[in-house]
């Protein structure tokens, strides 16, 4: 065998494609049986837990091009999972939320990828989910920096 072939296959970036191949076609699989894809389930998660936001604020907070962020939206909106409105104070921000059945869908889309997450992780021990979850945390925050919570760019003031 060549040994490029071989370094090429054991670079780190490359080892992680594969990784995020297999495991982005398990995810999608099990969330055939919503209709969406990994990347809408996030937003729709993200807007039960942080609430109305924009899809500027989604694409920002997130590192997801703001076109990606819109198809996906449309996408949940014609599912019903969420509705968007105006903003109540800034009349041209459009404020996306959940819907009923999106809330009902969300919590459907966590237990599925629990499930999933399970089953990805099951030949690895606690301790090395949680060593390698920490790693690639860094390697994340590295190349886009930190975490930082996400907030709507246009609050609502409260009265």
């Amino acid at each position: 065998m060549n040994s490029a072939a071989t370094d090429w296959n054991d670079e780190f970036t490359h080892v992680l494609w594969r990784a995020q191949n297999a495991v982005h076609r398990r995810v999608q699989e099990a969330l055939d049986e919503l209709g969406v894809t990994a990347t809408q389930l996030g937003l729709a998660v993200h807007l039960d837990q942080l609430g109305p936001l924009s899809a500027a604020d989604l694409s920002r907070g997130f590192h997801i091009a703001p076109q990606s962020v819109g198809t996906a939206l449309n996408r949940l909106e014609k599912l019903g999972w969420v509705q968007r409105g105006t903003h109540p104070v800034h009349k041209r921000v459009l404020l996306y939320e959940l819907t009923d059945t999106g809330l009902r869908s969300t919590a459907r889309g966590r237990q599925i990828m629990a499930t999933v997450n399970g089953a990805v992780t099951s030949s690895l021990s606690g301790a090395d989910v949680e060593t390698l979850t920490g790693l690639l945390s860094r390697v994340t925050s590295d190349i886009d920096g930190p975490d930082v919570p996400v907030t709507p760019a246009w609050p609502v003031r409260r009265a």
